[in-house]
């Protein structure tokens, strides 16, 4: 028998130092969202060997365009990332033919994604209602499942408050990966919180159903050596 709970400090420890540096990350620096969440577009383009336009060049060439807020990176893959707010087709065309211009050269257009904001707030609202409710039907489910043991209420609770550090593990290490890899948190990020959610709440209701079923036949025993066995 494995003694889980008697190294539950060191296991406390290593969930804040993942947990802490993200979370204060993600605090001072903001959340990284993609266009996804924001609204916005995303235009990424590929130019011809050594005739590149610089980042300056760039987010002139936007700013004369009306667009102020562009920024723009390099990907591993040698193209040119460029997000701002919303393009309208004619803006994006005019935009390209003035890059083509001033590169004089064929741009290749890799990708151009536009996201309303209205549809960037709906997502971000959805995300959150689908979070909130998953929370409250873990308090439910738990509490029924359990409701002839002894404070089944807290057994809910603790799933819920389970579910919220594995959530918070999640955005830890994407407020690093957005410092370290410039990562985003996008529509696929929604889908792999979600997951984790249903990941995390299966796991609470066999472990705690274990140790119900414990509770009934190992009556004798201590809570801790309960959990463990």
């Amino acid at each position: 028998m494995i003694d889980i709970l008697g190294k539950r400090y060191l296991y406390f420890a290593i969930s804040l130092l993942v947990i802490i540096p993200g979370i204060f990350l993600l605090i001072t620096r903001g959340l990284p969202l993609s266009i996804d969440f924001t609204g916005g577009s995303l235009l990424e383009v590929q130019f011809e060997e050594g005739k590149q336009l610089d980042t300056t060049q760039i987010i002139s060439l936007y700013e004369n365009a009306g667009i102020d807020d562009a920024q723009v990176t390099t990907t591993d893959a040698g193209t040119t990332m460029i997000r701002s707010s919303f393009l309208t087709n004619e803006v994006r065309d005019s935009i390209l033919t003035t890059m083509n211009d001033q590169a004089e050269s064929e741009i290749t257009v890799i990708r151009f994604d536009s996201v309303g904001p209205t549809i960037g707030r709906q997502v971000a609202s959805r995300a959150g209602v689908a979070v909130a409710a998953a929370a409250i039907a873990v308090i439910i489910y738990i509490t029924l499942a359990f409701r002839k043991v002894p404070n089944s209420f807290r057994y809910g609770m603790c799933a819920v408050i389970a579910m919220v550090h594995d959530v918070a593990v999640v955005f830890s290490v994407a407020g690093i990966g957005a410092i370290l890899f410039d990562w985003q948190m996008d529509a696929l990020f929604l889908t792999a919180l979600l997951t984790v959610i249903g990941f995390s709440v299966q796991d609470k209701v066999v472990v705690f159903d274990r140790i119900r079923e414990n509770s009934t036949l190992l009556r004798r025993l201590e809570y801790e050596k309960l959990v463990n066995h």
